[in-house]
């Protein structure tokens, strides 16, 4: 069978990452850097593009890539519409929906899809989407909320989660389609959720203020701690900041990395580090739970990834306090361009049906309350 070359782009705020995957192997890993003051005068992210693109076939130049040699570019898919996972064509209605920043997320990374599209163009083959932020599967009863018309959004870390669950299900000799699992993406922010027979049914809300306290997320914030905050003189911009970005570990200690806190500050004493870190363990276990009974105690394995997966402490608490649930695995680190060439590749290959992007949300709402 052939081998196919996948060129992945991935933006950042100060930088692109790009990837060159051929068949299992990552031939190309390279940060194309940008500075910020650069793109001072462009009103949106879009009009970043062009020097983007400038750039990264710059360094593919530098580093003596063949373009010619492509198969395909498959982008990071920000600034779409909700869709079920999968690998998606970017075709022009994708292209236009990304560069309009249709869902109004206002984040570099709808660079993504735009890139890998001009790029694609350039070079006359197919540019691709896989498992987009966006991605949303859930099953009814986790949508509901306890007040009419008011429903849970999906927001988690759909491509680097469901790549984990598709190679995990290959080593043991089955597909992701067969499998039920609990997945812990473990990063500066932390998702958990049920994947039952290849989709993700509920999962924690990152950055809305449910789930495990993370690094820079506060975790559970009900309502009453919301009113709480704001009758201490926080404004609702700085209690979403606190859910967000500046909650979490980084609030409780000063600081979001594990292995200073685990490394200076408990050492040095400080208790209030030591307990925050302590809570960050327990939550994870307490939502872990959580999705095992949503998966009806029905649980394959438990999926750990993410930077915190590093952490052999964390870990070794985490497994000894949730194998009863069921095995646990663990694959450190984050394998966005692993999972943006796989997607790619599997659609090359036959493996996977390519979707395509209807340009609407793919729930919007339950019939009962359009009567």
């Amino acid at each position: 069978m052939a081998e196919y070359t996948i060129l992945t782009v991935n933006p950042g705020s100060t930088s692109t990452k790009v990837g060159l995957v051929k068949g299992e192997e990552l031939l190309l890993d390279l940060n194309v850097d940008t500075d910020p003051a650069e793109f001072a005068a462009c009103k949106t992210f879009g009009e970043q593009a062009p020097a983007r693109e400038q750039k990264i076939m710059d360094m593919l130049s530098e580093a003596d890539v063949d373009i010619s040699q492509i198969d395909a570019v498959s982008g990071r898919g920000v600034g779409v519409h909700s869709c079920e996972g999968g690998t998606y064509l970017i075709d022009d209605l994708v292209y236009d929906h990304a560069f309009n920043d249709v869902i109004g997320i206002n984040h570099v990374a709808t660079l993504g899809i735009i890139l890998a599209k001009r790029i694609a163009d350039k070079l006359g083959k197919p540019a691709y989407f896989v498992n987009p932020v966006s991605t949303d599967e859930l099953c009814d009863e986790a949508r509901m909320t306890g007040v009419k018309g008011l429903y849970r959004p999906s927001r988690a870390h759909p491509l680097n989660m469901k790549q984990v669950a598709i190679q995990h299900s290959k080593l043991q000799g089955k597909r992701y389609e067969e499998c039920n699992y609990v997945i812990m993406h473990m990063g500066g922010g932390i998702s958990v959720g049920a994947h039952r027979k290849g989709k993700a049914i509920d999962q924690t809300r990152i950055g809305d203020g449910q789930g495990p306290i993370s690094p820079n997320r506060a975790g559970d914030i009900c309502t009453a701690d919301v009113l709480t905050l704001l009758k201490r003189g926080l404004s609702l911009d700085e209690v979403k900041g606190l859910c967000s970005r500046k909650g979490g570990l980084v609030d409780l200690c000063g600081t979001d990395d594990v292995r200073k806190i685990r490394g200076e500050l408990i050492p040095a004493g400080d208790k209030r580090a030591a307990m925050a870190l302590n809570a960050m363990e327990y939550t994870l276990v307490k939502w872990a739970s959580m999705m095992a009974g949503a998966l009806k105690g029905e649980v394959d394995a438990i999926l750990m990834t993410g930077g915190l997966a590093h952490d052999k402490v964390l870990v070794e608490q985490l497994k000894a306090d949730l194998e009863w649930i069921a095995p646990v695995y663990v694959y450190p680190g984050s394998f966005e361009t692993e999972a943006l060439a796989s997607g790619a590749m599997r659609v090359l290959k036959g493996e996977e049906d390519v979707k395509h992007y209807s340009g609407k949300p793919v729930w919007d709402g339950f019939d009962f309350d359009k009567e």
